[in-house]
Parts: structure tokens; C-alpha cells; sequence
């Protein structure tokens, strides 16, 4: 994969870190190293820089993976700023200019609702839950892969399985974005994924008995740290596999 072109980034920076628009100076490091740590920070500069040097600087640190899916996260939902954000429209003008760059047809791509910043942000919420709560973090690890799942599904236009059960809906979401026999994905891809669904779907389904509202045989709380921590990592590894698989399909890849 070829780094993204420096005429893209460029329009990128100006139109996130003009003037008093997008970005402040300090948080363009920040976000960036949420994708890679590599990025120069404020600190390495001999003088202050201008906030579109230092956002290509950035971009330009980043593999060109990582580089798409920040640009695409920017596309889609922007940080919060102390400045306002380019429009929705500016940021599906930067997003057809992304994957036109790429030879790609730009012709009816459309912006998600999801990015892999926003999935980390609930990974790290519902690890944060597990010392003293590893119920509820259990719980929140299956809530966030059952609105991952669901997000995806309605955006590729296919309506969510309605029946609450987590193994039903992450196979409809594998089967929609590709990644299931059935669909062609390699054996090895299969056993891997499957794995990780067995592994989530089994510690999820102790939240239907020893959630905040209810306890294991006996009337006993689950307080067994080390299950809660695989579930919601579990998790938050699905959640991601499945955000970057449903982000480079929307884009062509």
C-alpha cells in the first residue's frame, strides 16, 4: 500500500488547522498517536510550528494504513475541539478526494457513524469498569460489540438480527463484510475469527446471570477478574477487526 499523496494531506491540514477551524496546536499530536506512537510531538520542534506543518508532519509518520484510517475517522467524526470542525459536507468532499487518490470511485461512498477511536474509547470505559466491577465490565464489553455489530449491519443496508442472541449477530455481520466460508475467507481467517466469537460470546453470556442485576447459582457475584478482562478485551479486538474490515469495503478497498 503506497503512502496516501502529499496533495491530499495537504488539503486535509488546511482544511482541519485553518486559523481559528479544527484542530488547536496541541491536540494534532494527540490524536495521531492514538493510531501510532511514532509522531513527533511540540516538545521536538527547535520553534513553535504551524498547525498544518505539524498535522502532515504526523500524517506523514503514520504507516499508510494507519494513515487512511485516520483520515477516514477525521471524515467521519472529527474530536471535539475548542474551534469548530469543518462541516459534514467539506468532510464527504474530503473523504471522495481520499479514495479518488487511491483510484477508487468516490460515487456513493457516504460517512460512518463509526471510528476506531470511538471503539477504544468503549474498550477503555469497559476496562476501566473491571476492578471494581467485573459484572458490569463484562456487560459493557457485550454492549459494545452488539452496537459495533448493529451499527455495521445498518449501514451496509442489512437489518440486525432482533433475536439478543451475540452469536447470531456477529455471524451476520462476518457473513455481510466477507469474512465467513461461505463468503470465500480462508480457512485460517475462519478459525480465527470464530475463536475470538466463541471466546466473547461464551464470557458475554455471563452478563445474563451475573450482571448488576443478577447473581450466579447460589445467589454468588462474579468478582473473577481475569474473566471480566477477557471479555472486554476480547471485545474491544473484535470491535476494532470489524470497524477496519466495514471501513475499507465502504472505501473500495
Amino acid at each position: 500500500m503506497k503512502p496516501v499523496e502529499q496533495s491530499v494531506i495537504k488539503r486535509f491540514a488546511v482544511t482541519f488547522c485553518y486559523g481559528r477551524t479544527g484542530f488547536s496546536l496541541e491536540q494534532i499530536p494527540e490524536y495521531f498517536a492514538r493510531y501510532q506512537g511514532s509522531v513527533p510531538d511540540l516538545s521536538s520542534y527547535p520553534v513553535t510550528p504551524v498547525k498544518s506543518g505539524i498535522f502532515e508532519d504526523c500524517v506523514r509518520a503514520l504507516t499508510p494504513d494507519n494513515q487512511r484510517q485516520a483520515l477516514y475517522d477525521l471524515c467521519d467524526t472529527p474530536p471535539a475541539s475548542k474551534h469548530p470542525m469543518p462541516d459534514e459536507a467539506t468532510r464527504k468532499e474530503l473523504l471522495a478526494l481520499l479514495v479518488q487518490a487511491d483510484g477508487r470511485s468516490p460515487i456513493g461512498i457516504e460517512l460512518s457513524s463509526l471510528s476506531l477511536t470511538g471503539v477504544r474509547q468503549q474498550w477503555m470505559t469497559a476496562a476501566s469498569r473491571i476492578p471494581s466491577s467485573p459484572a458490569g465490565a463484562i456487560t459493557a464489553a457485550r454492549t459494545m460489540l452488539e452496537g459495533t455489530c448493529k451499527t455495521i449491519l445498518t449501514e451496509l443496508g442489512e437489518v440486525p438480527d432482533s433475536s439478543g442472541e451475540l452469536g447470531k449477530l456477529y455471524k451476520q455481520v462476518r457473513v455481510k463484510l466477507g469474512i465467513d466460508p461461505k463468503a470465500g475467507a480462508t480457512q485460517a481467517v475462519h478459525q480465527m475469527v470464530s475463536g475470538l466469537t466463541q471466546v466473547v460470546d461464551g464470557l458475554a453470556g455471563l452478563s445474563n446471570a451475573a450482571g448488576d442485576r443478577h447473581g450466579l447459582a447460589g445467589g454468588t457475584k462474579l468478582t473473577e477478574l481475569s474473566f471480566a478482562s477477557l471479555a472486554v478485551h476480547s471485545a474491544g479486538t473484535a470491535c476494532v477487526f470489524l470497524v477496519r474490515v466495514h471501513k475499507d469495503l465502504q472505501r473500495g478497498h
